[in-house]
């Protein structure tokens, strides 16, 4: 983390930019965190790039979600992570080093407690029970389901991100499913953002600076899709298949360029 300014005892330390590393398994929704907190990099005129690992398995595995996200120019998904939010015991062995030195570690306490963290580099480790607080707020058979809307509420308070927006784009994401999936989300959400976390510190990032222009959220499919269009391509190679492009001046070749 880089920070802009010394803050003062009774506000938040100054950022400009974070590199958040969340770590569990595939079936724990971590993707899910990473995609709203990319969206909403995109609605405060931040940059972010993220970087994601999928196991290769029908049945799930170990997955990571990183997000750079950044008041300037974000150029790489970051070299090592600022904070590591690990659901489960193999999350935090397995990715405890890619944590830099005096970085932060929320973990879950239903998996692991203080005995089996490691007190070196100056890490900062603080257990917080992901688990049980979500099926205390939500209620009902939610062991596995929702944690991962109670660690994005926290992410959230921790780095004073916009709330506001924030629950709005989960309210997008959810908004088309069935009530209860909506206000579950947000239950888990709020408790999360209400969960107090310790003497951690608090962090804000300096307002963004693309504030002008058009941007576009997207991940590196879309844009090899696109760059692949804005250049003509109108056939797969390998299986011969013909790529149908749209009418103009809809195409994405257009649109691409509008974008920049």
């Amino acid at each position: 983390m880089s920070t802009a300014s010394a803050p003062s005892s009774s506000s938040p330390t100054s950022l400009r930019n974070a590199v958040i590393r969340l770590a569990g398994n595939s079936q724990d929704g971590i993707q899910s965190i990473g995609g709203f907190l990319a969206r909403l990099a995109g609605r405060t005129a931040q940059e972010v790039m993220t970087y994601m690992t999928i196991p290769s398995t029908i049945s799930g595995g170990p997955s990571i979600f990183q997000v750079h996200l950044g008041s300037g120019e974000v150029l790489h998904e970051g070299d090592e992570a600022d904070v590591l939010v690990a659901f489960y015991k193999h999350s935090y062995e397995n990715h405890i080093a890619a944590l830099r030195d005096g970085g932060i570690c929320f973990y879950d306490t239903a998996d692991m407690g203080p005995e089996d963290v490691k007190n070196e580099r100056g890490i900062i480790h603080i257990g917080v029970p992901f688990t049980s607080a979500t099926v205390e707020a939500v209620g009902g058979s939610t062991r596995d389901r929702g944690k991962n809307m109670f660690v994005l509420g926290m992410v959230c308070a921790v780095f004073n991100l916009d709330k506001e927006k924030l629950v709005g784009i989960v309210s997008r994401q959810f908004g088309r499913k069935d009530e209860s999936v909506l206000r579950n989300a947000l239950l888990a959400f709020d408790a999360g953002f209400a969960y107090q976390v310790g003497d951690v510190e608090k962090f804000a990032f300096v307002p963004g600076e693309a504030t002008s222009g058009h941007r576009i959220s997207a991940d590196g499919n879309q844009m090899l899709t696109l760059g692949l269009i804005a250049a003509g391509v109108r056939r797969a190679p390998r299986h011969h298949r013909q790529l149908r492009p749209r009418p103009q001046p809809e195409d994405g070749g257009t649109r691409l360029r509008q974008h920049g």
